[in-house]
C-alpha cells in the first residue's frame, strides 16, 4: 500500500515527509507498457507530486508537475491529489536505445535542456502557476529550488526509483524542510545528509519514516498525517461524451453516417472508451433541440 507520512521534530523545529509510490508508479508502468526508463522518470515525478501534496488544503485541491526536457523521452504530466490519488504519464514510453539496462542514467533520456511547471488547482480555478528551469533537469534539485526560493522555506529532496529485470522495484522519496522557528544551527548538519548521499543510500533499501527521522537524530518526530496514495484516474465515461458533444453538428453526423465508433483513451491511465452510435445519436438530438431558431 503506498502511503505519505508527515511528521514534526519540535526540539530541531524540522519536518519530514515521506512517500512510497511504488503501488502506484508500478500500475502505471504496465498501463502505458513502459520500458525501464520511462518508468523510472514517471516514478521519480509521482514521488515528486506525492512530497507537494502534503501543502494542499481543502480535498478539492491538486498539485500538477509538467516536464519538459530535450532528451528523447520528450518530458511528463503527472498530479497528485488531496484525497491522494496519482495519476501521470511520460510523452514516449519506449526508449530502445536505452532500455536494454534497468541502470541507465535517466539524464540520457532527459537532455541538456529541461523546465518543471508547477500548477496547483481546485474544482474551481488555478490557485497559483511557477515555472523553473532545470539544466539538465533533476526532479530533486527542481523541488529543492521551489520550496527554497519561491516558498522560502529551506528544504532538502531526495528521491529514490529503482527498476529490477526491466520492471520497477521501488519509487520513494524524503522531504526535509525548516519550520520558520527552526535554526540554520540544526538544520544544515542535517542538509549535509542529503548531499553526502547519505539519505539517497537509505531510500534505497527497505525504509519508512521511522527510519529515515533516526538517522537524521530527529528521535522526537512525530508523525502528525498519514494519507493513503493510490494511482485513481478521474476519467469517466461522462467526461468522454461530454468531450464529444463538444464537436460541430456535421463532424457528429458524418460519424454516425459513416457508423464509426470512436474510441478515446486517456493519457493519464491508458483507459480507452468507446462511443456506441447510439450514444452519438442522442448528443446529435439534444445539440439541435439547444440549436437556437433562424
Amino acid at each position: 500500500m503506498d502511503q505519505l507520512y508527515y511528521g514534526f521534530s519540535k526540539e530541531k523545529m524540522i519536518s519530514l515527509t515521506f512517500a512510497d509510490v511504488t503501488e502506484s508508479a508500478k500500475s502505471l508502468e504496465k498501463k502505458h507498457l513502459s520500458g525501464p526508463t520511462a518508468g523510472r522518470f514517471l516514478a521519480e515525478a509521482l514521488v515528486s507530486v506525492a512530497l507537494l501534496s502534503a501543502d494542499l488544503g481543502s480535498e478539492d485541491e491538486r498539485i500538477s508537475l509538467q516536464a519538459q526536457v530535450s532528451g528523447p523521452v520528450g518530458g511528463c504530466l503527472v498530479d497528485a491529489s488531496r484525497s491522494g490519488n496519482l495519476r501521470g504519464y511520460t510523452t514516449i514510453k519506449i526508449l530502445n536505445d536505452l532500455d536494454a539496462s534497468d541502470s541507465t542514467p535517466l539524464q540520457e533520456a532527459l537532455g541538456d535542456i529541461g523546465a518543471i511547471t508547477l500548477i496547483h488547482s481546485n474544482s474551481r480555478r488555478v490557485i497559483s502557476q511557477k515555472q523553473i528551469s532545470c539544466n539538465p533537469l533533476n526532479l530533486r534539485h527542481g523541488l529543492a529550488r521551489y520550496f527554497n526560493d519561491v516558498h522560502q522555506k529551506p528544504t532538502a529532496i531526495e528521491i529514490s526509483a529503482t527498476s529490477r529485470d526491466h520492471y520497477l522495484h521501488r519509487a520513494v522519496g524524503l522531504r526535509m524542510s525548516r519550520m520558520p522557528d527552526g535554526s540554520s544551527e540544526d538544520f544544515v548538519p542535517l542538509l549535509e545528509r542529503f548531499n553526502d548521499r547519505t539519505i539517497q543510500k537509505a531510500l534505497a533499501q527497505a525504509v519508512d519514516i521511522t527510519l529515515m527521522s533516526q538517522l537524521l537524530g530527529l528521535e522526537d518526530m512525530v508523525i502528525i498525517e498519514r494519507r493513503v496514495l493510490a494511482a485513481k484516474c478521474s476519467c469517466s465515461r461522462e467526461k468522454v461524451l461530454y468531450s464529444i458533444s463538444c464537436l460541430p453538428l456535421e463532424e457528429l453526423e458524418e460519424i454516425l453516417e459513416q457508423k464509426e465508433k470512436p474510441e478515446v483513451t486517456c493519457h493519464f491511465c491508458s483507459n480507452t472508451f468507446r462511443v456506441e452510435p447510439a450514444e452519438i445519436a442522442r448528443i446529435i438530438i439534444e445539440k439541435k433541440e439547444q440549436k437556437p431558431a433562424e
